[in-house]
């Protein structure tokens, strides 16, 4: 019985992993950076892109790689937490997926000003 149990307790975090991962795959547009974490996205989605920060697409690829502003690199998802690493970078960039949903994005920014990224998907057609 212990057996099966811890089974079933890998198979369902793999199976959370692989679905937050394709959750995340697709194009997402930058709609604004918020201080502090955010976790709801209910107040958010009426809001355009109309930022100071400009505009900017995040493409997230399903074997691992991302785009962003003409910038390449890889990423992994460990435990909730999104770790980027662009490809003429050293470091690491680790921001926590506060939300994902089909639509809607919120990255946590956890270096430096603690900030939330606001990103819209890009419907594909």
């Amino acid at each position: 019985m212990f057996k099966l149990n811890s089974i079933l307790f890998y198979l369902l975090l793999i199976l959370t992993a692989c679905c937050s991962s394709n959750k995340l795959s697709g194009s997402w547009e930058f709609i604004d950076v918020y201080d502090g974490e955010m976790h709801n996205t209910d107040t958010l989605k009426t809001k355009t892109n109309n930022s100071i920060y400009g505009t900017g697409i995040l493409t997230f690829y399903q074997d691992k790689t991302f785009s962003s502003m003409g910038n390449r690199g890889t990423y992994q998802i460990e435990n909730n937490l999104l770790k980027m690493k662009y490809n003429d970078d050293e470091n690491v960039t680790p921001m926590k997926i506060s939300d994902v949903s089909k639509n809607y994005l919120l990255l946590f920014s956890m270096a430096g000003s603690p900030k939330t990224w606001f990103y819209k998907k890009i419907k594909e057609k």
